[in-house]
């Protein structure tokens, strides 16, 4: 049930008359005049209505709302509210009209903040419509959507309606879109850790696990690529001296750094999309990366022994 704004009514006004031999003579309330506008307020919504125009029957009975929220119309418009921005929102959302949908959700969300059913509508299809497709002008909004979401379920809170809710995935859907936020705001390390977090909840879920790990492996080549010219900037001599100066050993190290960790995610994604049967062209695809960067980083493996041990301590199946 939506929550509804409760405004104070107000008062009517009390207008005294003075005569001019000092006798007053107190006015009528105009109860009849007030009445009378609080049936044209319903005959705006009524009018609207009854027109098929949604949207100006909306806004009539905010209207009304507004100004009469114990009118004689206020519990029937109340109602008839509640259907009439969920029936909004649906269509806003079939309709993949991103910006509407926020507008109706957000109106929605005014009288019933923690509606969780909203909150998560908001959030995924902001995730599915715009985030999964690089779209980022409504990342904000996102962000907040999925973050009021996440308190809500780590909560206790459930999808209503929902039979098969199953928290851990809902969560790790939710995770998945703020890592997506993070990474585009070049945030790498905090989106990293948000992946991580949703595939830790979904463990087994291809769709969820899938996606994360491929999107972890683009964000470390990002930083690979990053420190690794940076390194190759250095004079070459510098770096193939034998005992390399300090700035030189710093970048080296940075370089290793980051080749482990995108070693390490590259493995993961492999392992997992063979113990998945994921596509074998997107896992090649991978796995030729992979060994590219594992043989930089020990030439001295030429039998690659050691990728095998990573790939078999992640699981992968025995060829």
């Amino acid at each position: 049930m939506f929550l509804r704004k409760t405004l104070a009514p107000a008062a009517a006004g009390i207008v005294i008359l003075a005569a001019t031999f000092a006798l007053a003579i107190p006015a009528p309330v105009a109860a009849q005049e007030v009445v009378q506008d609080e049936g044209a307020f319903y005959r705006a919504w009524h009018d609207a209505s009854q027109a098929g125009d949604n949207a100006k029957a909306m806004a009539a009975a905010n209207a009304y709302l507004e100004k009469y929220p114990t009118g004689q119309y206020a519990d029937f418009l109340k109602k008839w509210l509640g259907t009439a921005q969920m029936t909004a929102l649906d269509a806003a959302i079939k309709g993949k009209n991103m910006a509407e949908m926020i507008k109706v959700g957000r109106e929605i969300l005014a009288s019933d903040p923690e509606n969780l059913n909203v909150l998560y509508a908001l959030a995924f299809n902001l995730r599915l419509n715009e985030l999964m497709a690089q779209k980022f002008e409504h990342a904000s909004d996102a962000r907040e959507f999925s973050q009021k979401a996440v308190s809500l379920v780590e909560a206790g809170k459930t999808l209503a309606g929902v039979a098969t809710f199953n928290k851990n995935v809902t969560l790790a859907w939710l995770y998945q879109a703020l890592a997506i936020i993070e990474g585009s705001s070049g945030k790498p390390a905090e989106a990293v850790k948000l992946y991580e977090k949703s595939s830790g909840l979904a463990p087994d879920d291809v769709p969820i696990k899938g996606r994360n790990l491929l999107n972890v492996i683009a964000l470390r080549q990002g930083s690979y690529a990053e420190v690794a010219k940076a390194y190759n900037a250095l004079p070459e001599a510098d770096r193939a001296a034998a005992e390399p100066k300090p700035e030189v050993k710093a970048a080296r190290e940075a370089l290793n750094t980051e080749a482990d960790a995108l070693i390490d995610a590259a493995a993961s994604f492999v392992a997992f999309g063979k113990a998945k049967n994921l596509p074998a062209a997107t896992v090649d695809r991978v796995n030729q990366m992979l060994e590219t960067v594992y043989k930089g980083r020990f030439p001295e493996d030429t039998t690659l022994d050691g990728l095998k041990k990573i790939l078999a301590g992640k699981g992968a199946p025995q060829a």
